[in-house]
């Protein structure tokens, strides 16, 4: 009986998403292309531009972005807290959430979990490897047994209370998890294009910062990274991306 109630919960949806983009250089990006291929509508609203709507009843699933601002900074960026309230409605009514880098970490906040400052920047291409748990998650269905991903992050979440450790990684214990059914908090990108990629890579200001975090020679390791691990990237992306559209109901199994 649960299970038909989900899925007509599910049926009920409206097919489209809400999208809260935190900085103009990283929008939905290839998530957004993803959408357009399966015809699923993406409103994309810009924190820092536009004020966000007040509840989510339009929507069939809500989507947070990665940018610079810092849990705890509402004061600064007085929107962090209408994205909280939002993303605490999707939890409490089950709607479901994808957050990704800042998305994960406000989630995690949400839910009661600290979140600081990590030892160190992680910045590039990763693979972080699935536990047990996130191995038999529909989020990572067809995965084998990690994720190539794209960090650039300087804070990391602790695991909620309640909440399913599905991936993690030596330097970043806490990389992937879930809370409740449909509530997914992930510290690492899965949104860049190669013109993204560009962008964080030569834009001079970012370019200056990876050199100052990485050595002299940093971004010509990032671009072999790249020419090796980008195709693999885009894949798992993709696989994760439309599993979560399918958990949510907005994609057809």
């Amino acid at each position: 009986m649960e299970q038909t109630a989900q899925t007509d919960q599910q049926r009920r949806r409206p097919r489209r998403i809400l999208a809260i983009q935190q900085i103009s250089d990283d929008p939905p990006g290839y998530l957004g292309e993803i959408l357009a291929e399966h015809g699923i509508a993406c409103d994309t609203v810009q924190a820092e531009q536009r004020p966000l709507p007040d509840h989510l009843d339009n929507y069939g699933a809500l989507l947070v972005l990665g940018g610079p601002q810092h849990v705890g900074e509402e004061e600064r960026y007085p929107y962090l807290r209408q994205e909280q309230a939002l993303i605490r409605q999707a939890v409490e009514q089950d709607i479901p959430y994808l957050g990704i880098c800042l998305g994960g970490q406000l989630l995690a906040n949400v839910l009661g979990a600290d979140v600081k400052r990590h030892d160190f920047v992680e910045l590039g291409f990763y693979q972080v490897q699935l536990t047990e748990a996130g191995q038999h998650d529909p989020l990572f269905e067809g995965l084998p047994g990690y994720q190539q991903v794209i960090h650039w992050h300087e804070d990391v979440f602790g695991l909620p209370a309640g909440a399913v450790l599905l991936a993690t990684s030596p330097s970043t214990p806490h990389q992937a998890f879930r809370y409740g059914r449909c509530a997914y908090g992930l510290q690492y990108h899965i949104e860049l294009t190669p013109a993204m990629l560009d962008m964080w890579l030569y834009t001079p200001d970012y370019r200056e910062e990876i050199i100052s975090l990485l050595g002299p020679d940093a971004i010509g390791r990032l671009e072999e990274e790249r020419a090796r691990f980008y195709p693999l990237y885009r894949q798992h992306a993709r696989l994760v991306f439309e599993n979560f559209l399918r958990l949510a109901g907005l994609l057809a199994g």
